[in-house]
């Protein structure tokens, strides 16, 4: 093995080396640790509360100054306060801090990256303004002017006992019944039977769930329960209902996009949830207007870019911002939806926006145009130099001729170029041939007309519609003839076989009663009798159907007698009818 031999002056030129390489090494280590320590030179270290009169005033004390004024923000629902500190980190070594003073339950200490975050969980909204006095940010907090949705109100206590106070109190009226239906259009419906239509009811929406408080009202046990409605497949998924103090409180969990209505008639109380359809190009989904979760805002000469962010923090868009957005702006919102708030800090700052999805584009509004254009100018440049591609269209329903005012096709069937003024839908290097015999059109473009006119095609070749007709002609005559007639006779025959005709009436008088003269003669014995006027002459009515070209009338003869033969009642009914016959020429299915 050879050992090379290094002198002394090579050998005192490297040794100089490596200690320059171990110097800059160390320096690089030192600066690192220096950024790292300068980036987060300033830390929370303690927060503390009291009461400020009719407020709450909470403290928040820093290991320095800080370098920019925390910014701040307000949600209604739920209510929360929140305040960012920049460069700022967590040295108090919890991320939780009970408070329990007024209206102030707790802070979240959050840490991410250099950023530091504090978010009071408030029992109600609460109005608040922050001052900076060297290392503690002062936060104060009031009551809302605006009270919440439901309030609870305490009744002074009285000095009575117990059983006297329990009798006094009334049983609230109770609601009647919950059921729920599913519309036409697949929307919910939560139907409320309320026990009387002055019950006060308040209706809102916390969050991503629908919340009803129905005040002073009481709730049966059949009631008390969580109803699972997915299966019905509408944006609802579960209600459930409960008491909570002296009033009933149902949370309506929906899914999906939705948006709400309510509205009461008499005492029945309907709750609809419609189904949305979703617009990746819209900030907030559902029917025009600003629909986004309410916020507020109170900002003092900060960044524009800093409220992008917390806009950005609130909604979880992710917001993409031109290195051309500076400026500060002062603001103050209270209680508005976030898309307005948004829309307010663009105007001001004459920016604007472009949505994809959930990506948001915020820049001035010239550069977007400005972009926008470039990006056109490139499209129509690319159109000039793509390739051109033939395809083949084969008509079913329509006619190739149909086509040719569409393309501008001239009378001879040859091909159109799409620069013609009256072609609006071929490209300038276009063109297009129909062949009639094969009901086929020849089409020569770039694939994205192709594509347009494929599209068309689709639309317009389809079959028409058609109405089935069917009729019949028939051959009638309203030519007839109908004739009806009858006969009503009364026959006494006591005084022909040695009675006494007639009836009795005083003394002994005695009437007869038959149809003519003669006939009361015949039934007196005043006249001779014979088989042949007998009949006739005891007829009240003789009004026979008459003959029909030729024809006898039929007829049907009816007599009521009592047992003893002597008195008859008789009918006769006749009719006759001549109809001339109609018969079918020709039908058609």
């Amino acid at each position: 093995m050879t050992v090379p031999k290094v002198s002394d002056k090579n050998f005192s030129a490297a040794r100089a080396s490596v200690r320059c390489w171990m110097k800059s090494c160390l320096f690089a280590c030192m600066s690192l640790v220096g950024s790292l320590v300068f980036a987060q030179e300033n830390a929370i270290e303690s927060i503390s509360a009291s009461q400020a009169g009719a407020g709450i005033e909470i403290k928040v004390k820093l290991k320095a100054t800080p370098s920019k004024q925390p910014i701040g923000f307000a949600i209604t629902n739920p209510a929360r306060v929140a305040i960012d500190f920049a460069a700022t980190g967590n040295a108090t070594g919890k991320t939780l801090q009970d408070i329990s003073l007024g209206d102030v339950r707790n802070v979240n200490i959050v840490q991410a990256g250099e950023r530091s975050r504090l978010v009071f969980n408030l029992n109600q909204p609460m109005n608040f303004t922050t001052r900076t006095e060297g290392n503690v940010v002062t936060l104060t907090m009031g009551s809302a002017s605006v009270p919440p949705a439901v309030t609870s109100v305490a009744a002074a206590p009285v000095s009575q006992p117990a059983p006297q106070a329990a009798a006094a109190s009334v049983e609230p009226a109770a609601l009647r019944g919950i059921d729920f239906r599913k519309g036409s259009n697949g929307e919910g419906r939560i139907v409320v039977d309320l026990p009387t239509s002055r019950i006060g009811v308040d209706v809102r929406q916390q969050g991503k769930k629908i919340e009803v408080d129905f005040v002073k009202a009481g709730l049966p046990d059949k009631l008390r329960t969580k109803m699972d409605v997915t299966d019905f497949g509408t944006p609802v998924a579960t209600i459930t209902t409960r008491r909570q103090g002296d009033n009933v409180h149902m949370l309506i969990e929906p899914r999906g996009l939705w948006e709400y209505s309510a509205y009461q008639s008499e005492s029945q109380l309907v709750v609809e949830v419609k189904p949305i359809k979703e617009d990746p190009n819209k900030l907030t989904q559902g029917t025009q207007g600003y629909r986004g979760e309410k916020l507020s805002l109170n900002f003092q000469s900060v960044e524009v870019r800093a409220v992008l962010q917390v806009i950005a923090d609130f909604t979880g868009l992710n917001i993409i911002t031109s290195d051309t957005v500076s400026g500060n702006l002062t603001l103050r919102l209270k209680d508005v939806p976030w898309d307005q708030a948004l829309d307010i800090v663009l105007r001001a700052k004459n920016l604007d926006m472009r949505k994809n999805g959930s990506v948001l584009w915020i820049a001035p509004k010239d550069e977007l145009l400005t972009k926008e254009k470039l990006e056109l100018e490139q499209k129509a440049q690319i159109a000039e130099l793509e390739p051109l591609k033939m395809e083949v269209f084969q008509l079913n329903y329509q006619k190739a001729e149909a086509f040719r005012q569409v393309f501008g096709i001239s009378a001879s069937g040859g091909a159109a170029p799409g620069g013609g003024g009256s072609n609006r839908i071929l490209s300038k290097r276009g063109s297009a041939t129909i062949d009639p015999r094969t009901n086929q059109l020849f089409v020569t473009d770039i694939p994205s007309k192709l594509e347009e006119i494929r599209m068309l095609v689709q639309k317009v070749d389809i079959a028409s519609r058609q109405v089935m007709i069917e009729a019949r002609i028939v051959e009638a005559d309203d030519k007839f003839s109908r004739n009806l007639g009858a006969k009503l006779g009364f026959t006494d025959l006591r005084g022909l076989r040695g009675g006494d005709a007639g009836w009795s009436t005083y003394g002994n008088n005695r009437v007869a009663l038959t149809g003519n003269y003669l006939g009361v003669g015949e039934q007196t014995l005043q006249a001779k009798v014979t088989e042949q006027s007998y009949i006739p002459n005891s007829q009240f009515v003789s009004l026979p159907a008459s003959g029909i070209n030729g024809q006898t009338a039929g007829s049907i003869g009816i007599s009521l007698f009592n047992s003893a033969a002597n008195r008859f009642l008789n009918l006769e009914l006749s009719a006759l009818e001549a109809d001339n016959k109609g018969k079918i020429i020709s039908g058609g299915d």
